[in-house]
């Protein structure tokens, strides 16, 4: 259960670093759960800190 719950969360980091990665906005999160949508979240942030790293 416990690895089940983390893979969930591991994926939503992962897709939220793909959607910061194309410049989507990060109201269009599509996790509705605390947890979740927390990490969709840091992943959107540590995609615009790289896109902003590449940038300069």
């Amino acid at each position: 259960m416990k690895r089940q719950k983390r893979d969930r969360l591991e994926r939503a980091l992962s897709r939220g670093y793909q959607a910061g990665l194309t410049g989507r906005s990060k109201e269009l999160c599509p996790y509705q759960a605390i947890d979740a949508r927390s990490h969709w979240l840091g992943g959107w942030r540590k995609a615009m800190e790289d896109r902003a790293a590449v940038a300069v």
